[in-house]
C-alpha cells in the first residue's frame, strides 16, 4: 500500500491475500498434524514390541523409535511455527478488514478506541467527539501500547503540553495539563517536524500495517504498576555500587566454597568452615536477600512489558529515513549498542536466572555454595548501569512512533487530505477551502469554504433545524485539533493559528449536584471567556442560553459575545435568533452565513431537502412546524387526519 494507491483497494487486496494464505496454512497444518500422529506411532509401536520381540530385533526397533522421536519433535516444532504464522496471517486479514471499516466509518466493527474518555472539564473533547466510541481517536485508532496511547492522548487533548520527559507518564502515571502553551517550546518547529514524519510514513503502508500488527499481538498484556516499578528501578542508583566488597567476597566464595566442599569430601574437614562462616556473614551483614528481592521483582515486572514491546522497538529501528524526527526516533532505539531489542533479550536472560529463587530446593544450595543472589544482582545492576538511562528514551520513542504512525495512517487512508499551514499574525483569522468533517464518510461529507474573521469579529451561523449549523462548528473544531496534533486535516487548504478550541455545545444539567441546564451553561461560558482573556482561543458556541426566555437570552448572549470580541480570539456562534446581531455593537463585527433547505413535494407529502452548503448572509427560512408534521405531531381535523398548514418560507424568525 502507498499513499498514491486507492486505500480501499489496498485493504481489499491485502485482506484477500491474507485469506488465501491462511487457507494454505490451514491445509499445511492439517498435514503436519497427521504426520505428527504417524510419527508418534512410529515412536511408540517399536517400543511396545521390544518386550515380545527377539533380542536381535531390538536394534532396528530402537532405531525406528529414534527416527519416530526425531520426526515427532521436528513436526511439533513445525506445527508451532506454522500456527504462529497462521495467527499472524489471520491478524493481518483482520487489520485489513478494520481498514475498510475505518474508511466506511463502521465504528462497531472496529476495536475499542485507544482513548476511552477525556476529563469532564476539557475545553472541547466532549463537544467535538475527540474520545470514546465513534470519535476522532477511534478514527485514528491503531495505537495499542500504553506509551502510544499516552502520546496520542497528548497530541489530541493536550497539544501544548511538552513532550513527556518522564517515562512514568507513558506507562500510566500523571502528566502535565497542556491547555497553557509550555514556555520555551518552539511549536512551529515541533509541528513541522511531526508533519514531515507523518507525510513520509503515510507512504509506507506495509510498515504501518506491520507496526499495528506487532502492537496488536501484545495488546492488553502490560501492567502499569509493574512498568512504573521497573522504571523507578532503572533510574535509581545501584545498591551494590557502594558495596563492591560484597561482590568481591561473593566472587571469592563462588570459587573457594566449591573447592572447600570438594576438600571436605576428600577428608579435609577444616577447609569448609571458613567458607560457611563467610557466607553467614555475607547474608547477615549485607542483607543481601532482603535488598535483592524487590530489585529482582521490579526488573522482572517491567521487563515483561519491554520484552513484549521488543519487536516494536526492533521495528522502530527500521523507520524510513528522510525525516529528521524519524531519524532521531530510530537512532534512539539503536543506542547504546546493541540496541533496545537485543538489550531487552539480555535482560530477559538475567531475570530468568533470577527466577531460580522461586525454587527453594535449588535456590538455597546455590546461595549456600556461591552467594547466588549477589552475582545475579551484580549482573542486573551492570545491565542497569549500561542501559537504565536509555529505557525512558526507548519508551518515548515507541510511544511517539505509534502515535505518529497513527496520524500517518489517517493520511494514508485519506490521500486527499492536506496539512494545515500556521500563521503567526495575531490579527489573522482562519481560512479553509473544501473543509469537511473527518468523522463523516468521505462520500457523504459535504465540504464548504469557511472563513473566520480575525480578532474583534465573529462568524454568525444561522439556518433552520437540521440544516448543519452545529456540524459546521464541529468541523472547524475537529480539524483545528488535528492541525495542532501535527496531523492532516479534511480540507483542500487550511490556514489557521496555533490556538486551542474552546466550545459550548453539549451542556448538561446535574441533578445530583443541583445544577440546572442554564447554570451549567453559564459555568461553561465563564470558562470559555476566562480562557480567552488569558490567551487567544478558538471559541465555538452553539445556540447559547437556550434555557431562558427569548429577551433575556438575546441580552445575555450579546454580553458574552462582547466580552469575547474584546480578546484576541477567533470564533463562531450558531443561533436561530436572527435579531441577535442587530445590536449596534455586534452588527459591524459579525459576518453572517447560513444554511438553507428546500421543501419538496413527494407522493403528496412535503419533505425537506438539505444540501448542507454554506451561503453568505442570514437565513431566511424556518422549518420547525413542518418537522412537527413530518413526525406525526402536526395539527389534525375533527376526523383525526393531519392538516397541512402553510409554513412560512421567507422572513426572519425569532
Amino acid at each position: 500500500m502507498n499513499a498514491e494507491s486507492d486505500p480501499r483497494e489496498s485493504y481489499r487486496h491485502g485482506r484477500e491475500e491474507a485469506r488465501r494464505k491462511s487457507e494454505r496454512l490451514d491445509r499445511t497444518i492439517l498435514k503436519v498434524s497427521r504426520l505428527r500422529t504417524g510419527s508418534f506411532f512410529l515412536l511408540v509401536v517399536p517400543l511396545l514390541l521390544l518386550e515380545t520381540s527377539p533380542r536381535e530385533w531390538w536394534p532396528p526397533l530402537l532405531a525406528l523409535a529414534g527416527i519416530g522421536a526425531a520426526l515427532f519433535l521436528f513436526l511439533v516444532r513445525s506445527h508451532r511455527s506454522h500456527s504462529r504464522v497462521l495467527a499472524r496471517t489471520l491478524l493481518r486479514e483482520q487489520l485489513n478488514r478494520d481498514g475498510e471499516a475505518r474508511l466506511d466509518r463502521r465504528w462497531k466493527e472496529l476495536p475499542p478506541p485507544p482513548i476511552d474518555r477525556a476529563p469532564t472539564d476539557h475545553p472541547s473533547a466532549g463537544d467535538l467527539d475527540l474520545t470514546g466510541q465513534a470519535s476522532l481517536s477511534h478514527l485514528i485508532g491503531r495505537v495499542t501500547t500504553a506509551p502510544g496511547k499516552a502520546f496520542l492522548r497528548r497530541f489530541l487533548l493536550d497539544p501544548f503540553a511538552p513532550l513527556p520527559r518522564n517515562g512514568l507518564e507513558l506507562v500510566g502515571g500523571p502528566g502535565p495539563e497542556g491547555i497553557v502553551p509550555a514556555p520555551g517550546v518552539e511549536w512551529t518547529e515541533v509541528l513541522e517536524a511531526r508533519q514531515e514524519a507523518v507525510r513520509l510514513l503515510s507512504g509506507e503502508g506495509e510498515f504501518l500495517l506491520r507496526l499495528e500488527l506487532l502492537g496488536r499481538e501484545v495488546e492488553g498484556e502490560g501492567n502499569a504498576t509493574d512498568s512504573r516499578a521497573f522504571l523507578e528501578w532503572a533510574q535509581a542508583p545501584g545498591w551494590l555500587d557502594e558495596r563492591r566488597g560484597t561482590v568481591y567476597l561473593a566472587r571469592f566464595l563462588a570459587l573457594f566454597t566449591p573447592l572447600s566442599l570438594v576438600g571436605w569430601f576428600l577428608g579435609w574437614t577444616p577447609g569448609l568452615l571458613p567458607a560457611l562462616g563467610a557466607l553467614a556473614a555475607l547474608a547477615q551483614q549485607r542483607n543481601v536477600g532482603r535488598e535483592s528481592a524487590p530489585r529482582f521483582s521490579a526488573a522482572e515486572g517491567g521487563e515483561g512489558d519491554l520484552s513484549r514491546w521488543s519487536a516494536l522497538l526492533e521495528h522502530a529501528a527500521a523507520l524510513p529515513t528522510g525525516s529528521q524526527r524519524l531519524d532521531e526516533l530510530s537512532e534512539s532505539v539503536r543506542v547504546p549498542a546493541p540496541g533496545a531489542s537485543d538489550a531487552l533479550l539480555g535482560l530477559r536472560r538475567i531475570t530468568d536466572t533470577a527466577g531460580v529463587r522461586r525454587s527453594a530446593l535449588l535456590h538455597f544450595p546455590l546461595v549456600a555454595l556461591c552467594a547466588w543472589d549477589v552475582h545475579v544482582l551484580d549482573w542486573l545492576e551492570r545491565w542497569r548501569a549500561r542501559h537504565g538511562e536509555s529505557v525512558e528514551g526507548w519508551i518515548r520513542s515507541l510511544g511517539e512512533m505509534e502515535a505518529v504512525g497513527a496520524l500517518a495512517g489517517l493520511l494514508h487512508d485519506h490521500p486527499d487530505w492536506t496539512f494545515p499551514r500556521f500563521q503567526e499574525d495575531a490579527g489573522a483569522g482562519l481560512t479553509a477551502r473544501g473543509l469537511g468533517h473527518p468523522l463523516l464518510r468521505p462520500e457523504l461529507c459535504v465540504r464548504n469554504d469557511v472563513e473566520l474573521p480575525g480578532p474583534g469579529n465573529l462568524l454568525l451561523v444561522t439556518g433552520s433545524n437540521m440544516a448543519g449549523k452545529t456540524t459546521l462548528l464541529r468541523t472547524v473544531g475537529v480539524n483545528q485539533v488535528l492541525a495542532l496534533a501535527g496531523g492532516p486535516v479534511a480540507a483542500v487548504e487550511l490556514l489557521t493559528r496555533r490556538i486551542l478550541p474552546w466550545t459550548s455545545m453539549r451542556v448538561q444539567d446535574d441533578l445530583e449536584g443541583g445544577v440546572s441546564f442554564f447554570l451549567a451553561e453559564l459555568h461553561r461560558l465563564r470558562r470559555v471567556v476566562e480562557a480567552a482573556r488569558e490567551r487567544p482561543v478558538l471559541y465555538l458556541l452553539d445556540e447559547i442560553f437556550q434555557g431562558t426566555n427569548t429577551a433575556e437570552r438575546r441580552t445575555a448572549a450579546r454580553i458574552v459575545l462582547e466580552q469575547l470580541l474584546e480578546t484576541g480570539s477567533l470564533g463562531a456562534i450558531t443561533t436561530h435568533d436572527l435579531t441577535l446581531a442587530d445590536a449596534k455593537e455586534l452588527r459591524a463585527r459579525s459576518v453572517d452565513v447560513h444554511f438553507r433547505e428546500e421543501v419538496v413535494e413527494k407522493d403528496g407529502h412535503r419533505t425537506l431537502n438539505f444540501d448542507y452548503h454554506l451561503r453568505p448572509g442570514p437565513a431566511t427560512s424556518r422549518n420547525a412546524l413542518l418537522l412537527l408534521e413530518m413526525v406525526g405531531l402536526g395539527p389534525r381535523n375533527p376526523e383525526g387526519q393531519s392538516v397541512d398548514r402553510e409554513v412560512p418560507d421567507q422572513g426572519p424568525g425569532p
